[in-house]
Order: structure tokens, then sequence, then C-alpha cells
């Protein structure tokens, strides 16, 4: 067992029982556990306005929930206190009394997952309900006498959002998104959280700048990063590529959701990234907004349109129910999707244009160039395509994922011809003089 998992997902833990609906005292306490976490200067607290406007949207009002519970025929089958999943979230206050009948349109149950707890939400359009094991449900007819009570404030307390950046050397970033609301959800959220603030301490541990800088956004989802958007215009324009993550903890193989663009620098990092990372079979993709839909309608929708590639194992069955809890996370699928958005990372940063400085086929043998084809098939088979690729317009990750070689192999080949003189690096495309 890893230290970076048990860290990961001991923090994952921390937060799990916590009240993490989208504006809550408990969000509040989630972000400064996540500076805490972090541990180092930079961390940058946020907070909007309960019901301001944000861009087309406003911020729903912070939500206390003082007690809720429904009993059918004198049993006790919801209760807040048990579990918050329990509850509509922002559900109306209301006291119930009558039949099983009478509110059957404010209750949910998952007839496919019979023991579990849905989890539901009216963030906007407001109503109020409670959520049941179906089990609990389809022992009470529509005879049976109801009682409860939902006592919960609508408070003025502000949208809280999280941020934290490592500067690079270019005054440009790339973006990592994550969200950090759902109650008593893990995979959903948390898994992308630990990853993106356990990324941000191992990259704290490095002496050297990156070119590119992290941003790390915490937020509760689309609410959160609308916010931010709309109030941090200077940021949003450093931005060139970003990336959301979350629902990577389960045994399942990645899927990458494309960005709306499809085939940019960011897509091809993951996609190269992804190859050194198999553990459970080839990657798979999907087209933007078609795998799980989260905030990259924001970032790469309209306005904005930064490339925005989405990283999960989509789909798992648990999503949304009381069944999303610790014991279906395992530690090396956190540590494999750290480690694939750390070389993703890296790779942006290391990547250039290679031009030819030569004409006509290398010769290999002087140059130290030739690869023994017993020590590395692929790239031996591979090298005049590389070198019919240096003409500037194509960068180290386009000859990668172009010819399906792992970015550090191709990176390390072309070290060595610029180490003899036969390439220069841009970090722009150009074109060779002819």
């Amino acid at each position: 067992m890893s230290s970076k998992s048990k860290s990961m997902l001991g923090f994952m833990k921390a937060l799990y029982p916590m009240h993490r609906t989208v504006n809550s005292d408990d969000i509040e306490r989630a972000i400064e556990m996540c500076d805490e976490y972090i541990g180092a200067p930079g961390f940058e607290y946020h907070h909007y306005p309960a019901k301001s406007d944000q861009l087309t949207w406003w911020v729903p009002e912070r939500y206390k929930v003082n007690e809720a519970w429904l009993e059918i025929d004198g049993e006790r089958v919801a209760d807040f206190a048990e579990n918050p999943l329990h509850l509509l979230s922002y559900s109306l206050p209301q006291r119930i009394e009558g039949t099983l009948g009478e509110i059957r349109d404010h209750i949910w149950s998952r007839e496919d997952r019979p023991d579990d707890i849905p989890w539901e939400f009216k963030y906007y359009e407001r109503s109020w309900g409670f959520c049941l094991r179906h089990r609990d449900l389809i022992r009470f007819d529509d005879s049976a006498k109801v009682k409860g009570v939902i006592d919960v404030e609508f408070q003025d307390g502000p949208l809280p959002v999280g941020e934290f950046h490592i500067p690079g050397t270019s005054g440009r970033d790339l973006l990592f998104l994550t969200n950090i609301c759902h109650p008593m959800q893990v995979n959903d959220s948390l898994a992308g959280l630990v990853v993106g603030v356990e990324m941000a301490r191992k990259l704290l541990q490095r002496k050297e700048p990156s070119y590119y800088g992290l941003r790390l956004l915490i937020v509760p989802e689309t609410i959160g990063t609308i916010a931010w958007f709309a109030n941090n215009q200077e940021k949003v324009d450093k931005l060139d590529y970003a990336w959301f993550c979350e629902m990577v903890g389960h045994d399942n193989s990645f899927i990458l959701q494309l960005s709306r663009e499809a085939d940019t620098m960011i897509d091809r990092a993951f996609l190269t990234a992804m190859r050194s990372h198999r553990k459970h079979g080839e990657e798979r993709t999907g087209k933007f907004r078609y795998v799980v839909a989260s905030d990259e309608i924001i970032t790469d929708g309209p306005g904005y349109e930064i490339p925005t590639p989405s990283l999960t194992r989509w789909p798992y069955p648990e999503y949304h129910t009381s069944a999303d809890n610790p014991d279906i996370v395992e530690e090396e699928n956190l540590d494999e999707a750290l480690d694939v958005i750390m070389d993703v990372f890296d790779i942006m940063n290391r990547n250039y244009y290679p031009r030819r400085q030569f004409k006509g086929p290398v010769m290999l043998s002087r140059h130290g160039l030739w690869v023994d084809w017993r020590e590395d098939w692929d790239l031996n088979l591979k090298i005049e395509e590389i070198m019919l690729a240096l003409e500037g317009d194509k960068s180290v990750v386009d000859i990668a994922f172009e010819l399906g070689l792992p970015y550090a192999t191709v990176a390390r080949y072309l070290d060595k011809f610029y180490d003899v003189g036969l390439i220069t690096k841009h970090d722009r495309p150009v074109s060779t003089a002819k």
C-alpha cells in the first residue's frame, strides 16, 4: 500500500460523512480541510453572495437542516440524522401527516437497487421529499399512515469556492476542475478531489517551476465554477487548457470524454499518457458531454472555449446511491489516476515542436541514434516515420500520439537528435525553410 494512496483515501474518508450539499456549513469546512491537506501558502477562498446573479445563474442559499424524518405506520424509515441522503437535498420546510398514497410524489426509491438510498436534490426547482430504501417502501400500501417533519433553514450564507495556484514560468495556466459537493458520496466527486489536492502537494515538492502553472478549483458543482468564472476574468484569460476529474476510485478502465474540440493538445496528452496505464485494459473515449456531464460545459462552453477533456472510469452501478461509499474505492485506482494526470501535466510542460536541421535520411549509427530492435522493437520500426515528422508543424505529443508510442520514448529519442544538432526546439509550430 503506497503512502500517497493511504493519504488520499484517508482524506476521502474524512470528507465522506459531511453534509456537503451545494451551499452548506460542511462545504465551507470541507474546503478548509483541503487547504490544511495541501498545507502551503497560495490557497484562496472566494465567497459569492446567496441569491446573487452569476452569469445567467443564481446562487442557492446556505442550507441548514435542523431535523428531518419520516415515519410510516409508526416506523421511522427515513432520518437525516442517520444518513443525509434520506432528505431530498434543499427540501422546503414541511409538516407531514396523512397517508402514504397522498405523498407518493414526494418519495424516491430505486427499484433496481432496493437496499440503497438514492441521492436526489432540488437546488433550484424547490420541492420537498424523502429518499428511502425500496425494500422499506414496498412493505407499505397507500393506506399506511405517515408522519414526518422537515425543519430546515435557507440562510444568507455565501457560496464558498476554494482555489489553489502554483505559478509557472510562462504566466499561463492549466486548470484542474473538481467538485466537493454531493453528501455521503465518495467516488462521485471526492475521488477526483483527493487526486487534485494530492497532485498539488506533489508539485510543491519540485524544486524547479514548470512552464505552465497549475490552478486547482475546488467547487460546488456547476454554480461554483460559474461564479468563479464570472468574477475572475483576469485569471480565466491565462488558462490555455483544463480538465475535469471524478469517479476514478472504482475498479473499471479509464474513459476519456474528449474536449468539445476533440483533437487538441490536451486531448492527445491524455490519450498518450493513458497508454502507459492500462491496468484494466484498453483506454476508452467518448464525445464531449456524451460520457458523464459536469463542469466542462462551462470551461469549454459558450464564451470561454477552453479545451476541457474529462477523465473518469464511468460507469459504476453505485452512482448516486448510499452504496457510493469508501468500500467501492481501491487505493491503487487513485494512484493510477494521479499518475495519469501527473504525466499529462509533465507532457504539456515538456512538449515542444522539433524542427529538422538536416536533409535526407540521417545516418543513425554515426550520430548514436540507431535503436537495437531487440531492445525496442516499436521504436525501431518507427524511426523513419519520426524523421519524416520533424518539419516543425508537429509537437512531440503529436508525433507520439500519431505513431502510437509513449511520449517519454519519443521525447528521449528526440533529445538525442537535439544533442547532436539535428533538430531545434520551438514552443510553437514553425516551418522548415526550403
